[in-house]
């Protein structure tokens, strides 16, 4: 596997932990050959990839989401809407809202929201099939000349990556993708000195406002001090 990564041009991310007893990542799809990828298939098959990668789902969680677990709309002080994960959609999933991206967004808007069904149907209303779908990702894999490696499940395991790479902690992305052990999302994360650096700079920033707020509360930031250790004693 990483002899193919290296081959088509696909770094191996230095942000990804390997668990006890991997010999190799698996793989993770470049922003690349993302574009070629989601530009080859049909619709629904790209409809449905686009959303594997953007909230990382599992393929049986996709494939039965129902539009009634779908909302567009932000709720009251959210910046996104958000896909409603329910428990049992798979063995090992539980219940979650997961945020939606734009492009994500501008996709479903497209479909046509509607108050009940799924949102990805074959005849007669039912879900897809994902014997369907695995047969469509290897159509356009093999098109492309992707390595073997790049199954459908790896379209999660790249959202997984991307959030480490990102900076979301391990207690996020557990949420998230619904792991049921923070072991598992762990492999997603990995401190780099640049994380560290904006972790950092994260802290400082937070710091700076909330004595800047005190403080302009109580007259100065030196005041500020003298109220929070009054309030402490």
């Amino acid at each position: 596997m990483c002899e193919l990564v290296r081959s088509h041009g696909m770094p191996v991310s230095p942000l990804l932990r390997l668990l006890r007893g991997e010999k190799c990542r698996e793989f993770v799809l470049s922003y690349q050959l993302e574009a070629l990828y989601l530009a080859a298939p049909p619709a629904p098959f790209g409809d449905v990839a686009l959303l594997l990668l953007d909230t990382g789902l599992r393929v049986s969680e996709a494939l039965s989401l129902e539009w009634g677990d779908v909302r567009l709309d932000p709720a009251n002080g959210a910046s996104f809407g958000y896909l409603t994960v329910r428990a049992g959609k798979s063995k090992n999933s539980k219940s979650r809202n997961v945020p939606i991206t734009a492009r994500l967004s501008e996709m479903l808007k497209a479909l046509g929201p509607k108050k009940v069904g799924y949102v990805f149907q074959r005849d007669g209303g039912l879900p897809l099939y994902q014997t369907w779908l695995n047969e469509q990702h290897r159509a356009v894999r093999e098109q492309l000349k992707f390595p073997k490696d790049f199954v459908p499940h790896s379209l999660r395991h790249t959202y997984g990556t991307r959030l480490g790479e990102s900076g979301a902690d391990v207690f996020t992305i557990m949420k998230l993708m619904g792991h049921s052990s923070v072991t598992v999302s762990q492999r997603y994360v990995h401190p780099s000195p640049e994380s560290v650096e904006r972790a950092i700079g994260r802290l400082e920033a937070q710091n700076f406002a909330r004595l800047h707020e005190v403080g302009t509360k109580s007259g100065t930031v030196g005041d500020s001090v003298n109220v929070a250790i009054q309030q402490v004693f």
